[in-house]
């Protein structure tokens, strides 16, 4: 049976980080600021004029009736939107984990490749191979006494 068609909770429960949580109510905030000045801007609009005018006692359930939809669909709205806020937050971190694998990776093959090169030609060339590595023995005393000439 697949994971999507029960009705079980899964087992562990995973803490979400702080930062998470901040940004979270950061972003609620500033959507409850918006639908609140949405909602206001709709309430206050014709229909309000027109009940304020000529039902006035109709006025005060028209307001209720504005804010229980306006805390209803919110609640609703916040809910999907901190959703997509935290799985795009897990596709980033995702990312970024799929990109340093990658990197390790062909960091990896690199360097075999180049150590395989290498004793590839010591195998195949061992007197030219010796040759190159009595020169680089002898590199850092070269590099030294160049470095010595140029600082007196």
């Amino acid at each position: 049976m697949s994971v999507m068609t029960t009705n079980e909770t899964p087992a562990s429960k995973v803490a979400e980080p702080e930062v998470f949580r901040r940004t979270r109510n950061r972003f609620n905030q500033w959507l409850q600021a918006e639908f609140d000045r949405h909602y206001h801007t709709m309430r206050d609009g014709g229909y309000r004029s027109f009940l304020k005018k000529n039902h006035p006692t109709e006025l005060g359930r028209y307001d209720e009736a504005c804010e229980a939809l306006r805390r209803e669909e919110f609640a609703r709205f916040a809910e999907l939107q901190t959703l997509g806020l935290y799985l795009h937050m897990q596709v980033q971190q995702k990312e970024a984990q799929f990109r340093r694998r990658r990197n390790r990776l062909l960091l990896g093959m690199t360097l075999t490749g180049v150590v395989t090169s290498v004793l590839l030609y010591g195998h195949f060339h061992p007197e030219q191979f010796l040759l190159i590595g009595q020169e680089l023995a002898t590199l850092p005393g070269r590099i030294l006494g160049f470095v010595g000439r140029l600082v007196p």
